[in-house]
């Protein structure tokens, strides 16, 4: 059987049950707060409520939503490596999750409170999307890939990023120092996020905190490392750039084109700007929206751009990497790149936010979880093993309907 987790793991408590929330008519120690909303088990509620505790900045709906047909396949017979389908939802903390084969839903759950209509938090899977809208705009060319970030943000001329191209940004190989380790009390990452989440009129948000970011510990575009950071310049970047808002980018250029069928929103730090790295909220619905863009040749989305992400990054570098633990990928516009038969990509958040896209076999996952821990790595084997299995029992049933289908007239 595979081991989730080298540690014991709570029991995936239900909010509902084990009575927490945001009020003051809720128990101290149950009580819900901007200290602790990322903290399991206050996780469990408070990522489908951001709104409540955070600011937000709304993502409107599409005038023209995009139907999502249904074409539901039994997967509860499924197992891997000792596990069933159901032992993998409820062992991953699984709030919801949807799975799409030929552009159509076959497995659609809900968990821990959640529907269909509920917003739910995606932290870094928001660094993906942000490169999303990045490479619509290169394609448009309303932004050149190989200028330097400077040209487009004059407040990093003394920072880190000084030297950096947009691509850097975007491919996360700018050089610049940052410790992304979630397992390490005294890692950057979490100072960081206090630019995000804790309220004080001494703060400048995300945007102050990068201008101090001023080490390198390698020359732009001679190394590949995952941080936040570099997704909230690029952001600043996209801001610049346009003139607008990335909450209305995000609308113009994703929400409408995808026909997303719901409100999403972006959480704003405490300087009231838009979080790249982290700040998105979407149903599962209309996360799996903005996955078929991607996934279909023929939608809305130039083909330059899908061309770009698929084709993956500089696979030497990420080798040399400490994320090489997924061997033989790369990264590429903020998308985790396998490499593999399926071509498959994956935008990724901590605490178990995952969309998974395999353009040849025509397969999403899109999953949204509440896991104790931030890492994704505890679960990457699993879902691995969730996908093949999927995959090959998908491709079974199609084989099969086939054969059993009458000769045409």
């Amino acid at each position: 059987m595979l081991s989730l987790n080298p540690m014991t793991l709570p029991p995936p408590l239900d909010w509902p049950v084990a009575g927490i929330g945001p009020g003051p008519e809720i128990p101290q120690h149950l009580r819900v707060t901007r200290e602790n909303w990322r903290l399991y088990p206050f996780s469990r509620w408070a990522f489908q409520h951001t709104r409540e505790l955070v600011p937000s900045r709304a993502l409107r709906r599409s005038p023209s939503p995009r139907l999502l047909p249904y074409a539901p396949v039994d997967l509860s017979g499924l197992s891997f490596d000792g596990m069933d389908w159901e032992g993998f939802i409820a062992a991953t903390y699984t709030d919801a999750m949807i799975v799409l084969h030929k552009g159509a839903i076959v497995y659609e759950t809900y968990r821990n409170g959640m529907t269909p209509l509920t917003p739910h938090h995606c932290f870094s899977v928001s660094k993906s999307f942000v490169g999303l809208i990045a490479e619509i705009l290169i394609s448009a060319g309303r932004l050149d890939p190989q200028r330097p970030v400077t040209d487009y943000v004059a407040e990093l001329a003394e920072s880190g990023f000084a030297g950096a191209r947009v691509r850097d940004l975007l491919d996360m190989t700018d050089g610049v120092a940052f410790d992304e380790d979630y397992a390490n009390p005294d890692a950057d990452v979490h100072r960081y996020s206090a630019s995000y989440w804790t309220p004080s009129a001494a703060t400048g948000g995300a945007r102050e905190t990068l201008a101090r970011l001023d080490t390198r510990v390698a020359e732009p575009g001679t190394s590949f490392s995952y941080r936040t950071p570099v997704a909230d310049a690029l952001g600043w970047v996209l801001v610049n750039a346009t003139g607008q808002r990335l909450a209305d980018l995000a609308t113009e250029l994703l929400w409408h084109p995808a026909g997303c069928e719901e409100d999403g929103h972006f959480l704003v730090d405490t300087a009231g700007h838009e979080i790249a790295a982290t700040g998105l909220n979407a149903t599962a619905r209309d996360l799996a929206r903005l996955a078929l863009l991607i996934l279909d040749g023929d939608s809305a989305l130039p083909s330059d751009v899908r061309e770009r992400i698929l084709a993956g990054g500089d696979r030497a570098l990420f080798a040399s990497s400490r994320h090489a633990s997924r061997a033989g990928g790369s990264y590429r516009s903020q998308w985790w790149v396998s490499h593999n038969a399926q071509g498959a990509i994956s935008a990724l958040g901590v605490y178990g936010q995952r969309v998974h896209i395999e353009p040849a076999a025509e397969l999403a996952l899109v999953r949204f979880g509440s896991y104790p821990l931030p890492s994704n790595l505890h679960t990457d084997a699993v879902h691995q093993a969730a996908f093949d299995t999927l995959r090959a029992h998908l491709t079974h049933r199609e084989k099969s309907t086939a054969t059993r289908s009458p000769p045409m007239a």
